[in-house]
């Protein structure tokens, strides 16, 4: 089945840290537009916004870091459980990602994160980003120069992308429990490093 104008796609972009540990971010992104677009279409244009956004943090990220195959897979709410499921799966993609920090990474559970807001104030994005080298911080304070790659990617983010025609992917965040969905407006990047508990060697993303 072909995306068409408003459907859901869940993007699982997969990393690998250094010892193995997966470290993952999901996104969601609504189709708009009623132009026919492939499938594979779908899936070139994702890879290349992940690279577009990634590619802005490469310098602050340990160099031990490697991309993974990703998915991508169109969701629809299950009104009887009220929850949102995965019902088909559009495609694969493994991102072109090359880290370049060669400095000791911060521990993994210390991770910088966006917050994307929506025009729900309690339906909020928040992205913690890979294990940062530790020059890229003091005192768990993030460097001017960090903090601008970061505000450079969310930026990247809003832009969504464009597949042709007059359709496009937007990216955002369906609520959870129920019908809704609510694209991201504004970002927000904090220099004070955040906690990502499930974050350690061998355990989650």
């Amino acid at each position: 089945m072909t995306v068409t104008n408003g459907d859901i796609l869940r993007i699982s972009a997969n990393f690998e840290l250094g010892d193995g540990t997966l470290y993952q971010n999901i996104w969601h992104c609504i189709r708009d537009g009623d132009d026919v677009v492939s499938d594979a279409a779908h899936i070139i244009a994702i890879k290349g916004r992940m690279e577009d956004f990634y590619d802005l943090i490469v310098g602050q990220v340990v160099s031990t870091v490697v991309s993974r195959l990703s998915f991508v897979d169109r969701i629809e709410f299950n009104a009887i459980l009220d929850l949102w499921e995965v019902v088909e799966n559009i495609g694969v993609f493994t991102p072109d990602f090359t880290a370049t920090n060669v400095t000791d990474g911060l521990p993994y559970q210390a991770a910088p994160y966006i917050i994307f807001k929506t025009g729900r104030p309690k339906t909020v994005g928040k992205k913690y980003l890979f294990p940062f080298a530790e020059d890229q911080q003091d005192e768990t304070i993030l460097t001017g120069g960090a903090v601008a790659a970061m505000v450079a990617m969310a930026a990247q983010v809003l832009l969504g992308a464009d597949l042709g025609g007059d359709a496009t992917l937007t990216f955002g965040v369906p609520r959870t429990g129920f019908d809704s969905w609510f694209n991201f407006l504004v970002a927000v990047v904090n220099d004070v490093i955040g906690s990502q508990k499930r974050r350690r060697p061998g355990v989650g993303a």
